[in-house]
């Protein structure tokens, strides 16, 4: 057995209004890699964003659905290359239909700027700049194979 580092480059979100979801998604203009009546997948840079209609997830991993109290659970980074793309890519959601809960600022807690928004299901999304130099950006460009 491999002691490496597992390849985990797919983000699967058990929805609850699939169609809805899909077109948030398609809205943003996010390459789809495959479109079926129930699942699809966004190519993204490094990853895929899958959407699976929650209760297929919950019977596909023998677990019961969580839909959620409305509060942050967790939140997937967009990682941008300059802080104006923090602001484009912000408008770009709000204009698909997200909520935007932390309009583009400095960040708080890294050097660079980020925002955060919310899908139409309350996924959160984080939308980050940060120099080059810093050790997350470097560690996920290696991940990605960029560098």
């Amino acid at each position: 057995m491999s002691t490496a580092a597992p390849f985990a480059n797919m983000i699967t979100l058990g929805v609850q209004d699939f169609q809805r979801e899909r077109d948030f998604y398609q809205a943003l203009g996010w390459p789809i890699a495959f479109d079926s009546d129930d699942f699809v997948a966004f190519e993204l840079r490094g990853a895929l964003l899958t959407l699976f209609p929650l209760e297929k997830l919950a019977a596909d991993s023998r677990a019961r659905p969580e839909v959620g109290q409305g509060g942050i659970r967790f939140s997937m980074i967009i990682s941008v290359s300059t802080p104006e793309e923090v602001d484009q890519l912000a408008d770009r959601v709000v204009a698909a239909g997200a909520v935007l809960t932390k309009p583009p600022v400095e960040a708080e807690f890294f050097e660079g700027r980020d925002a955060y928004f919310s899908d139409p299901e309350g996924n959160f999304w984080e939308i980050a700049y940060a120099p080059a130099d810093n050790p997350v950006v470097i560690a996920s460009r290696r991940a990605a194979g960029f560098d």
